[in-house]
């Protein structure tokens, strides 16, 4: 089943996206924590290359997935991963120090940016999905809650 990640689609250029003073150094940065950074265009591109293979189902991910209009009108079905703010920050923190980022930066742009972007854009999608799911599970078994969910949903 193929899947398109959103964090490929949002847009390298500053001056095309939201943006924010970098913080090391002069310029300025996409601010990835608005969903106005994600390029809609590339999106779309991404989309049509599956459906245009005869896809059935594509899987879309990444934070504002239920968050841009274009998708949740052409969602079959809509899975929110619930996973608390204080473990993604973890995860992410870990995830940038293993790249051999500075953890200070990450750390200071959930502060700045991204918990009212959470706040705002993110957290509601447990409203509108059909399935809320355990971000603190194993991925094995969110996956398998997420596939009972689709072929019940299916009817198989």
């Amino acid at each position: 089943m193929p899947v398109i990640r959103l964090d490929d689609c949002y847009h390298t250029d500053p001056a095309l996206a939201p943006s924010l003073p970098r913080y090391e150094g002069p310029g300025r940065v996409v601010n990835f924590s608005d969903p106005a950074a994600i390029d809609l265009a590339r999106l779309r591109h991404h989309l049509a290359g599956h459906t245009d293979a005869g896809a059935a189902t594509v899987i879309v991910e990444g934070i504002f997935a239920l968050t841009l209009p274009p998708l949740r009108a052409a969602a079959r079905w809509k899975v929110y991963v619930d996973t608390p703010p204080d473990i993604s920050i973890a995860r992410k923190t870990l995830r940038k120090l293993a790249e051999g980022r500075d953890p200070a930066l990450v750390l200071r742009g959930y502060l700045e940016h991204g918990r009212a972007a959470y706040i705002t854009h993110i957290a509601p999608g447990t409203h509108i999905a059909d399935l809320v799911v355990d971000g603190t599970a194993a991925v094995a078994e969110a996956a398998s809650v997420v596939v009972r969910h689709v072929r019940a949903a299916a009817g198989g």
